[in-house]
């Protein structure tokens, strides 16, 4: 079984980095033994380490081969961290750990945390109880619950079983959906489950060209549009997420092409929601992917500031990119559950047409997918 589950690693970890106070945990327990080859540090090894990866050329590029194992101290269930100045859509983030080893060049955790190595929350049975208690506090709540924000959902999944063990405790909660979003195609652990209509299995996708890329060590395309056919024959609703759209020259064949690939192969009936958010982005990031990637063209396009602080292409362009993108996914589905991630009530109404004032509209909106 262990080799089984290192043959699906398809991201090497050359050290494990243990908190003192992680090392009795069976889940740092388990990584270890499944990770037989890496280097296990503890301590002030891992000192001594981290002041090693500073001085590296890419310490974020170093560091997606280092798995960090720690307890989190904080809240295990988080709302989505949104802006009050875009209707938000009320997801709660079950915070499982941080850091992913893909490498999008777009990809916003670049700026976010100030630690280059991913890291992996061990203290499962405190978020187990966390979640709960967080559920018995709101019990007439519906309950949107991703754990793909901060990280991939399925990405170390072959080390943790984090998301199987979500699915089994929360399939059969009636006032629960839980997401499970990924840029991987890393389904076979759920697919040894039994399936539930609360659980989303949910996947980020681009245009082809855009995947090829810029989502660097992700899951191809077409093997991740796949993992959605065979989730839902297995039982489970789908979803996906066009976030970010890059509207280069000739954006709309690239993108057309891939909502075309999508209801080739997935029941249309079985998708929970699309969601749409064009490429925008915290200032900082742009120098980051330069000093990583080199020039990157598309964070050289006409950008304004957003209400957010951050850089976007302007209100009009978006709405026509929604439009045209909505257009070609009612082609194929008229009655698709489409949102807009972090837009105002203007973009909503003018590109999908939908009165979306509010973050309690757009919450109401998919709330509706929960029941």
């Amino acid at each position: 079984m262990i080799a089984k589950w290192v043959e699906l690693m398809r991201f090497p970890i050359d050290e494990i980095w243990i908190d003192e106070d992680a090392a009795e945990e069976p889940l740092t327990r388990e990584v270890c033994r499944k990770l037989t080859s890496a280097r296990v540090l503890v301590g002030k090894e891992i000192a001594e380490a981290r002041a090693a990866i500073e001085l590296e050329a890419d310490p974020l590029l170093r560091g997606k081969r280092i798995l960090r194992l720690l307890r989190h101290r904080g809240a295990f269930v988080k709302p989505c961290p949104g802006t009050p100045a875009y209707v938000c859509c009320g997801l709660q983030i079950v915070h499982i750990g941080q850091g992913c080893p893909m490498d999008c060049r777009y990809c916003a955790l670049q700026v976010y945390f100030n630690r280059p190595v991913l890291e992996v929350f061990v203290n499962q049975d405190d978020l187990v109880r966390d979640l709960k208690k967080h559920l018995d506090d709101y019990p007439d709540r519906a309950h949107r619950l991703c754990t793909g924000e901060f990280t991939d959902s399925l990405a170390l999944e072959p080390l943790t079983g984090y998301a199987a063990r979500l699915v089994g405790l929360l399939r059969d909660t009636a006032n629960v959906l839980l997401e499970i979003k990924t840029k991987t195609d890393f389904i076979a652990p759920l697919l040894n489950l039994e399936p539930s209509n609360r659980i989303i299995v949910s996947f980020s996708v681009n245009a082809l060209p855009v995947s090829r890329s810029e989502e660097l060590r992700a899951t191809p395309l077409e093997s991740r549009i796949g993992a959605a056919a065979r989730a839902q024959r297995h039982g489970y609703r789908v979803g996906f997420h066009f976030d970010p759209i890059i509207p280069y020259s000739g954006w709309e064949e690239d993108y057309f092409q891939t909502v075309d690939a999508i209801f080739a192969k997935v029941d249309r009936e079985r998708i929970a929601w699309l969601s749409l958010g064009v490429l925008r982005f915290v200032p900082a990031l742009k120098e980051v992917s330069l000093d990583r990637f080199g020039p990157v063209p598309y964070f050289h396009d006409a950008f304004v500031r957003g209400l957010d602080g951050k850089s976007r292409v302007t209100a009009d362009r978006r709405i026509a990119v929604y439009r045209r993108l909505a257009d070609r996914i009612r082609s194929h589905s008229p009655d698709a559950r489409i949102y807009l991630c972090m837009e105002s009530p203007y973009v909503w109404r003018s590109s999908l047409g939908l009165p979306m004032s509010s973050d309690a509209d757009l919450s109401a909106y998919l709330d509706e997918a929960v029941s």
